[in-house]
């Protein structure tokens, strides 16, 4: 169960601290992740009522749009929220929600979407729970989480509740009846000289809660680490068609090749 405790941390950490804001200055490969995971995510929407949780500021919900029958969304910040109705109008009904409480009926979905996000969650355990409750049987949960079993995986990150690889998640979808298939995208690449030099200090920094709290100080830290940043796009429908496929990966065994693991859930 959630406790208020756990419900205030989750409200004050909500929004530019843990999300991909839209309008934010991003690097190549944090764009190029938000892409895949909802290229990929699309790929089980047609013709689908689909509801995004914790959707951000809603950049992918304009490519969900263009196969699904309708799409929901919901977020635990009115912030965020406030943006998608920029955004979009009135085009995706919206829910002020929590994750592990959300507000539809039962057997009222067909595809719920949690992406990147389930590590920020007091209890994936509730979440699975209440996501169950509202597919309809055959419905399909789906999850992305930055892979921990990864060379590249940065442990230490202060605001993980629990960590994730591809055998975490199947096991985790499988407990609460769900039956799972795994998908890996954004490769490991041999790492640029920048990289070698600034990830140690990144990860110095997290152990020594050093990461700064405000987003001028934040986009700093970003040009610093990643080169040269572009702003985050509002809307990525027109960017998916030029993006590469997931790659099936094994639900039974570490990837230790992608940086991000998709992961389905069928309702069983």
């Amino acid at each position: 169960m959630m406790h208020a405790t756990d419900t205030a941390r989750a409200r004050r950490l909500i929004g530019p601290a843990i999300t991909d804001v839209a309008g934010e200055p991003a690097g190549q490969t944090q764009i190029d992740r938000l892409v895949a995971r909802y290229q990929w995510t699309s790929g089980y929407c047609h013709d689908r009522i689909v509801l995004e949780v914790a959707c951000g500021t809603g950049q992918g919900l304009g490519l969900l749009r263009r196969s699904a029958k309708v799409v929901f969304a919901c977020d635990l910040s009115e912030d965020n929220l406030k943006t998608v109705r920029t955004t979009y109008g009135s085009a995706i009904p919206l829910a002020l929600a929590d994750a592990q409480r959300l507000p539809f009926a039962d057997a009222s979905v067909d595809v719920v979407t949690l992406l990147e996000t389930i590590y920020f969650l007091p209890s994936a355990t509730e979440f699975l729970a209440d996501a169950r409750r509202i597919l309809k049987p055959g419905g399909c949960v789906l999850i992305s989480a930055i892979n921990k079993d990864c060379p590249d995986f940065n442990p230490n990150h202060p605001l993980y509740f629990e960590r994730y690889g591809a055998m975490d998640l199947s096991a985790l979808l499988r407990r609460h009846g769900f039956a799972p298939e795994c998908f890996g995208i954004i490769p490991m690449n041999a790492p640029s000289a920048r990289s070698r030099v600034f990830k140690p200090l990144k990860q110095l920094a997290v152990r020594l809660n050093l990461i700064p709290e405000s987003m001028q100080a934040r986009r700093l830290m970003k040009r610093i680490v990643f080169g040269r940043l572009q702003s985050m796009p509002r809307d990525i429908a027109s960017l998916a068609a030029h993006r590469e496929s997931a790659t099936p990966i094994s639900a039974d065994e570490p990837d230790r090749i992608h940086q991000v693991i998709l992961c389905a859930g069928r309702r069983t």
